[in-house]
């Protein structure tokens, strides 16, 4: 077998793993809303501790003061802080915000109009369809805070079957 044919071992287990726990986040949506933001609040703290790690390499290799990157990173670490020991209000405002972003971005997709709809009217009209049905969902979500929970499960653990499917392809290729 040729070096190019070889497993990629490594790449094989974590696609495994990724569809693992998408198949475990699937299971159990609502109880893993609280995993899932605790997850949230340390991805916030790694971030912060890797910014912190590029201001001071930025500093060091290129002599410019990266005060605005060592400032995020202090933010971010301090959000991860305060998302981990506040996780039920973090959970909370993380399904409100999830809600208000499905609008948002259906009232900017509303007035956003690409090239491809420019050139064809029927796209156009179904695309300010969809994006008037995901304002109503958005505002559904805003009432109904459990359906809102179980759909930020869902579309984690739709991105959690991404990643293994192309981590395993990336294993096999």
């Amino acid at each position: 077998m040729s070096q190019n044919n070889r497993i990629k071992w490594p790449s094989l287990v974590v696609g495994v793993i990724f569809l693992i726990i998408a198949v475990f986040i699937m299971s159990f949506p609502q109880e893993n809303l609280f995993i899932i933001t605790w997850l949230i609040g340390l991805l916030f703290i790694i971030n912060g501790f890797m910014e912190l790690v590029m201001s001071v390499n930025m500093r060091k290799h290129t002599n410019q003061n990266s005060v605005f990157i060592m400032l995020t990173a202090i933010i971010n670490i301090i959000i991860g802080i305060v998302i981990i020991l506040n996780i039920v209000t973090s959970t909370t405002f993380i399904i409100y915000l999830f809600a208000v972003w499905f609008i948002i971005h259906a009232v900017l997709a509303i007035f956003t109009v690409t090239q491809l709809e420019r050139s064809n009217r029927l796209l156009h009209t179904i695309s300010i369809f969809i994006n008037i049905l995901e304002i109503i969902l958005g505002i559904l979500l805003l009432f109904n805070p459990i359906i809102a929970a179980v759909l930020v499960s869902f579309v984690l653990a739709f991105v959690f079957v991404i990643i293994g499917i192309s981590q395993i392809i990336i294993a096999l290729s």
